[in-house]
């Protein structure tokens, strides 16, 4: 019995031990799932969410390490062609000369340069942008109302369609070689005669001046002239400056020159015996027919030498001419307009044509050129105005002799 109680007490033991957990299953029941709630989906990707980063990274790099392969790749082939490539460098070309390359009209550059640039043309042939038609105001007596609008054309021009140029006058310098006995030896001398064109500036007339409305007077003609005595013949040495710009009334010009002149004296021809006692009674004791060779270099705006140089040949006591400006002569009609002449305007001068100022900026010998000024609210563009070419008159026939009967 004792062996007994002792199975049946350890039996006994487990039931109970049972019972303190989970209720017993029957043996013939199904195995029913684990207690608890259902995994979620996302738990499972929340590893590589975490490390997401590092597998950008990682796809990155792989990515560059692939295009670096390739670059490699890529360079070691250029390489590799350019070796394969002849490099020798075969000279070319021409010898160049001066002479040729020199160029040959840069006398004229050099004046522009210091005067002004060709205008720049904007006509046009098929199009308006530029030149759009043009209305004045025009009054007309006996139309009603009296103030007609009319378009400028070629046909009825207007305005400044309507100017054209009558006349260009030329101004002239003098250049004049001497020889004269005097000590007992011949001498020379040489004058700049520099009369017509040197007036008083129209730069000197301040801002907004009424006086450039207006012609301009010649100096006297004691201000504008100079004397070189005393020169020798010496082909070596610099050119003697040699211009009038002397006096009261010159004063702008010495500081502010616009034209300079300088002469080099090379060489001259001999007085023969006859030309000597000649000279014993010419007045001033003045020995004709020396024949001078001179250097006469000419200068312009802002102090520029050396631009133009004439090597030229005169007679002593004849006067050699260059030119020295220009002026031009208007004249304004319109079928609505009688005419009207405007005269003696040279460079700087302004004129009004129906209400719109203009200003003469460049005169040549057969081309004068103005602006509209947009210092007086001008639109800057430029007009050129052509001399008319002279009309050939035809000659008279010759008289027919009479007839004999």
């Amino acid at each position: 019995m004792g062996f007994l109680d002792s199975i049946l007490k350890k039996k006994k033991t487990d039931s109970e031990t049972d019972s303190e957990g989970a209720e017993p299953t029957p043996v013939e029941a199904e195995e029913a799932p684990p207690a608890g709630p259902k995994p979620n989906p996302m738990a499972k990707l929340k590893g590589v969410l975490d490390h997401l980063e590092k597998v950008v990274l990682g796809l990155v790099l792989v990515g560059v390490a692939v295009l670096s392969v390739l670059e490699f790749l890529k360079a070691k082939k250029e390489v590799g062609s350019i070796k394969q490539a002849d490099t020798d460098i075969v000279l070319g070309g021409r010898m160049m000369e001066l002479e040729q390359e020199r160029p040959t009209n840069l006398t004229l550059l050099l004046e522009k340069s210091t005067k002004a640039p060709d205008a720049i043309s904007l006509k046009g042939t098929n199009h308006l942008v530029f030149n759009p038609r043009v209305w004045k105001e025009i009054v007309v007596s006996n139309a009603v109302p009296p103030v007609q609008l009319i378009m400028d054309t070629p046909d009825v021009p207007l305005g400044i369609s309507a100017l054209r140029v009558s006349s260009i006058t030329n101004f002239k310098a003098y250049l004049k070689a001497r020889a004269f006995v005097g000590g007992g030896i011949v001498r020379h001398e040489f004058t700049w005669v520099d009369r017509e064109h040197p007036v008083l500036p129209y730069a000197m007339a301040g801002r907004n001046p009424l006086t450039t409305f207006f012609p301009q007077q010649s100096m006297r003609s004691t201000f504008l002239s100079a004397t070189g005595r005393g020169w020798q013949a010496d082909p070596n040495k610099e050119a003697k400056p040699l211009h009038g710009f002397k006096g009261q009334a010159a004063v702008y010009f010495r500081f502010n020159p616009e034209w300079e002149v300088k002469v080099k004296y090379k060489a001259s021809t001999p007085a023969a015996p006859a030309q000597l006692a000649q000279a014993q009674i010419n007045p001033g004791n003045t020995v004709s027919n020396v024949v001078y060779d001179l250097d006469v270099v000419m200068g312009v705006k802002n102090g520029l030498y050396l631009y133009e140089t004439n090597s030229i040949r005169v007679l002593s006591n004849v006067p050699y001419t260059f030119t020295r400006g220009y002026a031009a002569n208007f004249v304004y009609q319109t079928k609505y307009h009688k005419r009207m002449e405007l005269n003696n305007f040279r460079e700087g001068r302004r004129l009004m044509i129906d209400g719109e100022i203009f200003r003469v900026f460049r005169i040549t010998a057969d081309t004068v050129s103005l602006v509209s000024d947009p210092a007086y609210g001008g639109n800057g563009k430029i007009f050129e105005k052509k001399l008319p070419a002279p009309v050939a008159v035809p000659l008279a026939p010759p008289p027919q002799p009479a007839a004999v009967p």
